[in-house]
């Protein structure tokens, strides 16, 4: 769901910059369009709620299958409603009346609010088209793994206002608040005071969402401190246990609607592990279970996972950043840059991150089956093996410590976690996401530990390998990034004593043809000084200090009006040929002159 939001918004961002500039169509036929657009999404959403709700049977005569269908389905349903976000930015106009409304793009913060607009309405019927359907479905998924169900979580109200502050709220407004201060920026000061103040930014940025990030997530889902119990006490051991601090572990409220735990936060005071209402309501007679579960995010932190996935993001952003360039300097389009730059970040994180993120995954998993507690009557591992040697600190096994290593209980106990979760999110344990492994093939591997468990400690050192690897990739993109950025420093445009080009010079007083564009051929009807509107005969006067019509070409006798060329220098240009029956190479055309750089100019 997050990657759908995540398209969602970047499309509005894109569209502004292709398609903001197109002509503004009324108002009304913008807003017309996106109800007509909404019916058509909302009656789609129908259709396959009604279709699930029919056969929500095969959910106990062939629950995977049905599964599978019901992902394909949603996954379907979530790219038609991308699609018609783009038909409405695009062929409704919304792009460019978002643009508009923004001063012609001078806030792109107002800009971006308004063009989000349509989307947040195509979510809030896309959402309410599929509730019954996603209502029921739950509740059976829920009454399978053993939890009851109480009726007032399932409201459709407190179901609307989870979507949106799960999905929506937590990404949507730190995005406009960035376009926020990138506008405050962008109109204080110069370019170059704009400069700095943009990389201070930046950093801070990093800096801020690497402190405040649980605490921003918390204040956006609805949680609360878990309360005190057996199950606190095991949670709290665990962590000390671990040597990981936490801020605090906390109660996801999700209305009943997703089973999970997540870390979230780098910083110890301000970190937080959450596990939702549906996750502790389907393992309440399962302790061991959701302990497993536990286990497997404090993992995250013991390995610093999060760190991690911070260095990939940047080496993301330098591969982004060398793809743009390289692309740049093959081509003069601005679409094959974007296109470039878009493939690389999508390739690095698709590809490279995905890879990355499962061996991570698999890392917490194996230290989740080592870290929980274990009954009195387990039996410890076979002290002869590689993974059955005591860890640093512990003189021996005994039957029943918490330093027991991989063991049958501790197997079962976590593979009951994965098989729970995954009915209860609906969810076919052959299903394969872009950062977990599919639960069939994590419980796999882990059953295959009790037969060899001198294979965990080959498997960690092939995770720690992929990391290592994975974070100096990265280091180098970025690092690689930045030189090649001081390497070849932007040219200086206002440089008239070693320009880089006569395109990179422009007039460095604001006169009447500083709105020239920079072509080879220009109107000059389009450009002319207002006070020789009408009057071609009126006097101009050029670089020479001449006026036209006074010595020099008699072609240029009485005709010509000063105009710049792209270097800033004022050429003669016959503009009589504007008028009907006027005297030239032909009718209605206008004499075409070379400027002093060899420009021809109408």
């Amino acid at each position: 769901m997050y990657a759908f939001v995540i398209a969602g918004l970047v499309s509005a961002v894109l569209a502004l910059d292709y398609w903001g500039g197109e002509p503004v169509l009324p108002a009304w036929v913008a807003v017309s369009g996106l109800a007509v657009t909404a019916a058509a999404v909302g009656l789609a959403g129908l259709c396959i709620s009604a279709y699930i709700l029919w056969r929500r049977g095969d959910l106990e005569r062939d629950e995977q299958r049905f599964l599978r269908k019901v992902r394909l389905l949603g996954r379907s349903y979530r790219l038609l409603v991308l699609l018609a976000y783009v038909i409405v930015l695009k062929q409704l106009g919304w792009a460019a009346l978002a643009f508009a409304l923004a001063g012609d793009g001078a806030w792109d913060s107002a800009a971006a609010a308004v063009a989000v607009a349509p989307f947040l309405a195509l979510c809030a019927v896309a959402w309410t088209a599929v509730y019954w359907a996603d209502r029921t479905l739950r509740a059976a998924l829920l009454e399978q793994a053993g939890a009851v169900v109480a009726g007032g979580e399932w409201t459709f109200p407190r179901y609307l206002e989870f979507m949106f502050r799960q999905y929506l709220l937590v990404l949507l407004l730190p995005m406009l608040a960035l376009l926020g201060l990138k506008d405050i920026l962008a109109h204080t000061g110069n370019a170059a005071q704009a400069g700095v103040l943009g990389v201070i930014t930046f950093l801070a940025t990093l800096a801020a969402v690497a402190v405040l990030a649980g605490v921003w997530v918390r204040i956006c889902w609805r949680t609360e401190p878990l309360p005190e119990g057996d199950l606190r006490r095991r949670l709290d051991a665990l962590a000390e246990r671990a040597g990981v601090r936490v801020g605090n572990v906390l109660v996801w409220r999700t209305n009943l609607t997703i089973a999970n735990g997540c870390m979230i936060g780098m910083v110890g005071p301000l970190r937080y592990i959450m596990m939702t209402d549906a996750l502790l309501l389907g393992m309440s007679q399962a302790p061991a279970e959701a302990e497993a579960v536990f286990a497997h995010e404090i993992a995250h932190v013991k390995y610093r996972h999060t760190l991690l996935y911070a260095g990939l993001l940047i080496g993301a952003v330098g591969a982004a950043f060398l793809a743009g360039e390289a692309a740049a300097a093959l081509s003069d389009a601005s679409w094959t840059v974007d296109a470039a730059m878009g493939a690389a970040l999508a390739a690095y994180l698709g590809i490279g991150f995905g890879f990355v993120s499962r061996r991570c995954e698999m890392e917490a998993d194996l230290y989740a089956v080592r870290a929980t507690e274990c009954p009195e009557n387990c039996s410890p591992p076979n002290p002869d093996s590689a993974a059955g040697r005591p860890p640093a600190g512990v003189e021996e096994w005994s039957a029943g410590s918490p330093a027991c290593g991989v063991c049958e209980h501790r197997i079962h106990a976590f593979c009951g976690a994965l098989v729970r979760i995954a009915r209860m999110n609906g969810m076919a344990a052959s299903a394969r996401g872009w950062r977990h492994f599919s639960i069939a093939r994590r419980c796999a591997m882990l059953e295959q530990l009790l037969a060899a468990p001198a294979a965990l400690a080959r498997h960690e050192r092939r995770i720690r390998r992929v990391k290592r690897i994975a974070f100096a990739v990265s280091l180098a993109m970025a690092f690689a990034a930045g030189a090649y950025d001081l390497a070849v420093p932007s040219s200086e445009t206002n440089n008239p004593e070693n320009p880089a080009s006569p395109d990179d010079v422009r007039p460095e007083q604001p006169t009447w043809w500083t709105g020239l564009i920079d072509r080879n051929q220009v109107d000059v009807l389009a450009f002319r000084p207002p006070e020789l509107d009408g009057d071609a005969d009126a006097a101009a006067h050029l670089d020479d200090g001449r006026l036209a019509g006074q010595g020099g070409d008699a072609a240029a006798a009485d005709h010509e009006v000063a105009v710049a060329d792209a270097r800033g220098h004022a050429v003669a240009v016959d503009a009589q040929g504007e008028r009907a029956g006027a005297q030239g190479p032909e009718s209605g055309q206008l004499q075409v002159l070379q400027d002093p750089v060899g420009r021809g100019l109408r």
